[in-house]
């Protein structure tokens, strides 16, 4: 991948998203299974607002579960693709997968949906349990959602050119392509995207200011801490030994509490490393 970023390989593998109308259709795509999904969990939370947890496994179950198929048979899905799709393979294998990044999208902001009323009407009504009851005065809720919400926006800026998920997304296909990432903020977790989304889930609860938000925003990492188990194995296979030792020094998630201070200073982009 040398120096590039995210995006430019991105579309050096799939140059149908560096055309601008097959670039806006499969935005317009992606966005309609998003806003399908979102309405599907609506009406199912205004029926019976406690199917909203299952509903919310079911929805980031879909966009976790085809992938770790894939992790677990890469060989097997590297083969067919490269046999399949001589030319571009890679881009067949990202439009193929691609519908699970809007099921994703929709696991992460499924939370505001459940919001107490304030400010703007509730979307909706909750009968009376405490699990629907408003956890904070307005004047906390707010700021302090927003407040999670920036964090969790900062935490995954210093991996945005070298994110690791992306990088072993294409190896599945290419795996010369793919190289091992340990430095910035790998020095201190290894899966800074999901702990982003983890922050940001826990954000959109406390915006939505009730224990069933925030219940579903959490119960929707299940999925993904199988999918990162399962990516965390196929990089041993891959890598061997050297890999290993740095799993055993890094933790997944959440940095040892002797670094956070350079933790937190490369997030606020007061360090380098």
């Amino acid at each position: 991948m040398g120096d590039k970023t995210d995006i430019e390989v991105l579309l050096e593998h799939v140059p149908a998203l560096d055309v601008w109308y097959t670039a806006f259709l499969t935005y317009i795509y992606h966005f309609i299974i998003f806003i399908l999904v979102m309405v599907f969990f609506w009406l199912i939370c205004s029926t019976i607002w406690i199917a909203a947890l299952p509903t919310q496994i079911m929805m980031a179950s879909v966009s976790n579960v085809p992938l770790i198929y894939v992790t677990k048979n890469f060989d097997k899905i590297r083969e067919k693709y490269l046999k399949k799709y001589q030319k571009k393979p890679w881009q067949h294998f990202w439009y193929h997968y691609s519908y699970t990044s809007p099921f994703g999208c929709a696991a992460l902001y499924a939370p505001l949906l459940l919001k107490t009323d304030y400010f703007l009407p509730a979307l909706i009504d909750f009968p009376s349990h405490f699990m629907t009851l408003s956890l904070f005065p307005v004047y906390i809720a707010l700021p302090l959602g927003v407040f999670i919400i920036i964090f969790g926006i900062l935490l995954v800026k210093p991996s945005q050119d070298s994110d690791r998920d992306f990088d072993f997304y294409l190896y599945i296909i290419n795996p010369k392509k793919s190289r091992l990432i340990n430095d910035g903020i790998y020095n201190y977790i290894r899966h800074p995207r999901i702990l982003s989304r983890l922050t940001l889930a826990v954000g959109f609860g406390i915006l939505a200011n009730n224990i069933l938000a925030i219940s579903v925003a959490l119960i929707h990492l299940l999925p993904y801490c199988v999918y990162m188990k399962a990516e965390d194995k196929e990089i041993v296979r891959k890598f061997g030994k050297e890999i290993n030792i740095y799993q055993k020094k890094v933790p997944a998630l959440f940095p040892r509490f002797s670094t956070w201070s350079n933790f937190f200073g490369l997030i606020l982009k007061r360090k380098k490393n």
